[in-house]
């Protein structure tokens, strides 16, 4: 597909997540949750509806549910499932989720289309290995490829386009003397990776754990392109409500981003109970969950540590400059 089709199939997108947020700031945004998500005033907790991806990331808030956190800060969660943050973001502004979880370079995209989109915290961070990343590691099954140049020709999966993991193979594709042209990528659920991988559908998967180890179980290894390879201990993903939600309900806001903050934390003082919790939403096999490598989960970031990740985002042709950045750290 050639790049300019999915950047208008990303503005149409955006088209569409405009459409919804007249709709919602037409009714009044009662936020969609029920109970106390449309407003301060309401009585008992706030029920919220997160959109996550199934992926190691959202751990922490898992944990949080089991240890009471969000039950503490007067919160209900429901947690609904999608397949990355490009389709998440949409659901944020219809009032389908009160809170989304996204890759930055899908909110930074929406940004640079007028998407209202607020980032409320920090959700993950890259390893400090390129070949060791728990939350976005390309692998494969097929022996003959070790290094990036033997990518030529291949066919990769990553869950969306025009997010993240597009962005990841296309810069360490560059940086090995390669370019987007010479792979073909293909959007395929992280879940249905591994699968793939074994049936040759595709060469190689842009994936994330609790499935890199079981691509690993089945005999894949890994390859140098990663969320590491673009910057250590990189903050990658977030947390994010549409603008107009978040000035109508700063009290669930705030109340969200600390019941996240201590969550995130608990997480990673609780390396164990964070990887034994992936067996509450994932159907893992026996060992699989001692065996992944866990994300940083430190919330807190500025703007200058996230420039990088999006200048490749503006060399990639994803966003135009850096002004969604700033959108971003500003609005």
């Amino acid at each position: 597909m050639p790049f300019s089709c999915r950047t208008h199939r990303f503005s149409a997108l955006a088209a569409t997540a405009a459409l919804a947020l007249t709709t919602l700031t037409a009714c009044g945004s009662d936020g969609g949750g029920g109970g106390g998500a449309g407003g301060d005033a309401g009585s008992g907790p706030a029920e919220i509806t997160l959109g996550v991806i199934p992926i190691i990331d959202i751990a922490p808030v898992k944990l949080g549910i089991e240890q009471g956190i969000f039950a503490d800060h007067d919160l209900e969660l429901t947690l609904q499932e999608s397949q990355g943050g490009a389709a998440i973001v949409p659901g944020v502004i219809s009032g389908d989720f009160q809170f989304g979880y996204s890759n930055l370079v899908s909110l930074l995209i929406a940004k640079g289309e007028d998407v209202p989109v607020e980032l409320i915290s920090v959700g993950a961070r890259a390893s400090d290995d390129p070949l060791d990343d728990g939350s976005g590691q390309l692998m494969t099954v097929d022996p003959a490829l070790t290094e990036v140049e033997d990518l030529r020709g291949a066919t990769i999966a990553v869950n969306t386009l025009l997010g993240i993991n597009e962005v990841a193979v296309r810069a360490t594709l560059e940086e090995h003397g390669l370019v987007r042209d010479d792979v073909t990528l293909v959007e395929v659920p992280i879940p249905n990776m591994p699968a793939a991988l074994a049936s040759g559908d595709v060469d190689a998967a842009m994936m994330s754990e609790p499935f890199i180890t079981v691509t690993e179980e089945q005999g894949g290894h890994a390859l140098p392109v990663s969320y590491a390879a673009m910057g250590a201990n990189l903050p990658f993903a977030g947390w994010f409500a549409a603008e107009p939600y978040a000035a109508q309900n700063p009290e669930v806001v705030e109340r969200f981003q600390a019941a996240l903050e201590e969550s995130l934390r608990y997480a990673e003082a609780h390396p164990d109970e964070a990887r034994a919790t992936l067996n509450s939403y994932l159907d893992l096999a026996d060992g699989i969950s001692e065996a992944v490598t866990l994300p940083g989960w430190d919330p807190t970031t500025d703007r200058a540590e996230i420039e990088h990740l999006a200048q490749l985002s503006v060399d990639a042709g994803l966003i135009a400059d850096l002004a969604p950045l700033d959108a971003l750290f500003t609005d």
